[in-house]
């Protein structure tokens, strides 16, 4: 029993005693004083060292000129060899069909690996074959922006797909000038005169003074691109369109109607016959001054002429038109529209029947009951039947008629009269 408690306290007991702020300076840290523990750092610090590794004498290296050991050309072949180790491998990254791939899915993609015109060519080629604008727009610009300006052109003119979607992209810009260069290298100078024409006119403001705006362009652009196609039948039509210009920035204010921007030669002749008829031949507002200035056929004329009278009831001014003095004095037919279509303009505008049957007369005998009937000219077929004395092909048209209507009562009245010689 005695043994077991000295083994106690040896494994509970210890010599080492733990730190305590109260302990004196004299007390022992961890078996050693105070006093001790400063003989031994002021013992450490008197230590010498020294460097106990070994030394090696270095090597003396004796230099030479590179060129002493080889000769210019083999160091010229080495370092241009060690340049080849790091140019990349073009013919893997530019594939254009990747590109073209990419570029149709709208995936990141780049054209600047395409440095060579071998490599755009190739490219430009592919956008073609694949149909698709966007990217043949595309593609065309980048060689537009890195190529040189005559390089361009060859590439477009031998590729008219690439070079229409680009003139298309030039057009909805303005950009006239090279629209023109590019159609113009291509020998078609005269579509390149019409386009840049058609530009103008589609990007001109259609707000008020537009028209002499319109002219002022159009004017100069004729001047520069026309002047140089005398032969060419566009030109003749372009400045018949510059004189309607000039006759409309003259004559806008005159009309009861607003002249519309980019009127035509005939609607601007419609708007003389309404409001001008009668005005001597000399002034320019007269529709006949228009005729000889716009070279419109007489057939033009007389049409346009008859439906706007028509439209106004001017009856005899339609009368006077179509009718010309004779040698005797009498009235002659003149008229380069027939006779039938004439007669329908009258009937459209519900022409008196006394002015519809003056120049049913003017119709062969044969065509004319038929025209009549066409045109519901009912008074002009019962005179016509009761001509040729049809008792009954009158009796049946009366039956067709609206009972009660001025025209049945017409036609009951002229069955009845004793002075028509009835054949049947």
């Amino acid at each position: 029993m005695a043994v077991s408690n000295e083994d106690d306290d040896f494994w509970y007991s210890s010599e080492k005693r733990s730190f305590c702020f109260e302990s004196s300076e004299s007390d022992n840290l961890f078996g050693v004083s105070k006093s001790g523990t400063a003989q031994l750092r002021a013992g450490i610090s008197n230590i010498q060292v020294t460097d106990s590794s070994p030394k090696y004498d270095e090597p003396q290296w004796s230099s030479k000129p590179l060129l002493s050991i080889i000769s210019d050309n083999a160091l010229a072949k080495i370092l241009e060899a060690d340049k080849l180790q790091y140019i990349p491998d073009e013919s893997s990254s530019m594939q254009p069909d990747v590109t073209l791939k990419k570029m149709l899915m709208g995936h990141a993609h780049s054209l600047e690996q395409y440095k060579s015109l071998a490599s755009k060519t190739a490219l430009l080629d592919a956008a073609i074959k694949s149909g698709n604008g966007n990217a043949i727009l595309g593609v065309t610009i980048f060689i537009k922006r890195t190529l040189k300006r005559s390089l361009v052109q060859k590439l477009l003119i031998e590729r008219p797909e690439a070079l229409y979607t680009y003139i298309n992209y030039l057009s909805k810009r303005m950009c006239t000038s090279e629209i023109c260069d590019l159609l113009t290298a291509q020998g078609k100078t005269t579509e390149a005169a019409i386009k840049c024409t058609s530009i103008i006119v589609k990007n001109t403001d259609k707000g008020e003074g537009s028209i002499d705006i319109l002219l002022t362009k159009i004017t100069k652009h004729c001047n520069m691109m026309f002047s140089s196609l005398p032969d060419c039948r566009e030109t003749t039509f372009v400045w018949s369109w510059v004189r309607l210009l000039e006759w409309q920035k003259n004559a806008h204010n005159k009309f009861s109607e607003p002249l519309k921007y980019n009127a035509s030669a005939l609607e601007c002749l419609r708007l003389a016959c309404k409001d001008c008829w009668g005005a001597p031949e000399s002034s320019t507002h007269s529709p006949l001054w228009l005729v000889q200035n716009q070279e419109i056929s007489s057939r033009q004329y007389q049409k346009i002429a008859i439906t706007t009278r028509a439209s106004v009831q001017s009856w005899d001014d339609i009368d006077n038109l179509l009718h010309k003095k004779g040698w005797l004095g009498g009235k002659k037919l003149q008229t380069n529209l027939p006779i039938e279509e004439v007669l329908k303009l009258l009937q459209d505008h519900q022409a008196p029947s006394g002015i519809i049957e003056k120049f049913l007369n003017y119709l062969d005998s044969g065509k004319r009951l038929e025209v009549a009937k066409n045109l519901n000219c009912h008074k002009a077929v019962i005179n016509i039947l009761a001509a040729q004395g049809d008792r009954t092909a009158l009796l049946e048209y009366k039956a067709s008629l609206r009972p009660q209507s001025e025209e049945y009562f017409y036609a009951e009245s002229v069955l009845c009269s004793h002075s028509v010689r009835w054949r049947n």
